[in-house]
């Protein structure tokens, strides 16, 4: 079973047997998620596989793919192959990641036939700082299920931050700071394109300095209809923000949903 479950995955039988002469075959910009593919291959397996263009086991980075979205990916399992394609890099991470829940503690692959792409753009979690490899770990849990925003509550060392944003980057997870106007000199440390301002009212001075920053800020509310929806606005003043983030309002402009860390 993979998790979250694929759009599509028809029922396969039979499986692909990863011994220390399968071979891994690259294609297109493909290098970065073929070395996560075999460093996992390794942990579970022992074998260090080799690179070769006639490899049985290949991932491919195909940019003319269409209908899987910017974080889409297909995967083909076989008796006798293993096809990983998808347009983005972000979709070669999570086809990756399926291909890790599909491998079995004696070094075989599941047959699968796998086409997927997340139902929203927006899928994390938020937690406080912790020391910096359990951040880590948790970050690599996150990445193991497709979850790509952690939203943080920065203090601390910015070493230790940058450090933090950089690990997430290199997971596809995108660190999202949660600041007000007495730290926003945090923010040249989060390159992420969202600032969180938690449950507090947003100021017409405050959304103005983020928005000429090039950052859109995201906020709590509680989920009513008047709110959410792709094309809802966000007044300001409103209160009983909680569950769920809409994202991209700033003063009167219009924001488009952020919502529910879920894959179809």
């Amino acid at each position: 079973m993979i998790v979250p479950m694929p759009t599509s995955a028809p029922r396969r039988t039979g499986s692909f047997v990863l011994t220390e002469d399968v071979a891994v075959r690259v294609t297109g910009q493909a290098r970065t998620a073929a070395a996560l593919l075999r460093e996992h291959i390794f942990a579970q397996t022992g074998y260090l596989l080799a690179e070769s263009p006639d490899g049985m086991l290949m991932v491919s980075h195909d940019p003319a793919m269409r209908g899987l979205g910017p974080e889409g990916y297909a995967l083909l399992v076989s008796n006798d192959a293993v096809m990983l394609r998808a347009g983005t890099q972000a979709g070669l991470r999570h086809g990756v990641q399926s291909f890790r829940q599909l491998m079995t503690r004696d070094a075989t692959v599941r047959a699968a036939d796998l086409r997927d792409s997340p139902a929203f753009a927006w899928r994390g979690v938020s937690s406080a700082l912790l020391p910096p490899a359990e951040m880590r770990k948790a970050i690599d849990k996150m990445a193991a299920y497709k979850l790509n925003v952690l939203h943080v509550f920065p203090d601390g060392d910015p070493d230790a931050l940058r450090d933090l944003v950089e690990y997430g980057r290199d997971h596809g997870v995108t660190v999202v700071p949660e600041l007000s106007p007495a730290t926003i000199e945090l923010l040249d440390l989060f390159p992420s394109r969202w600032v969180h301002i938690g449950s507090a009212k947003l100021s017409t001075k405050f959304g103005a300095l983020l928005h000429r920053h090039g950052r859109l800020p995201v906020r709590w509310h509680d989920g009513s209809s008047d709110v959410l929806g792709p094309h809802g606005r966000l007044a300001e003043g409103d209160d009983g923000l909680r569950a769920i983030a809409t994202a991209g309002w700033v003063g009167g402009g219009g924001t488009t949903s952020a919502v529910a860390p879920a894959w179809t």
